[in-house]
């Protein structure tokens, strides 16, 4: 089965999952700045490294 390690490109914070599973939630990102109405930002996530066979 193959795991997808994916990478907030803002902070760093690291997210396994399967490729059946697709991308993870966006959640809220620390160290992304906030928007005009006061809300956080939600993370930037890229594929770091695919594992498994």
């Amino acid at each position: 089965m193959k795991v997808i390690e994916y990478k907030c490109s803002w902070c760093g914070s690291t997210r396994t999952r399967t490729i059946t599973q697709g991308r993870p939630d966006p959640g809220t990102c620390p160290r992304r700045g906030k928007t005009l109405s006061g809300t956080t930002k939600p993370h930037v996530w890229v594929k770091s490294r695919i594992l498994g066979k």
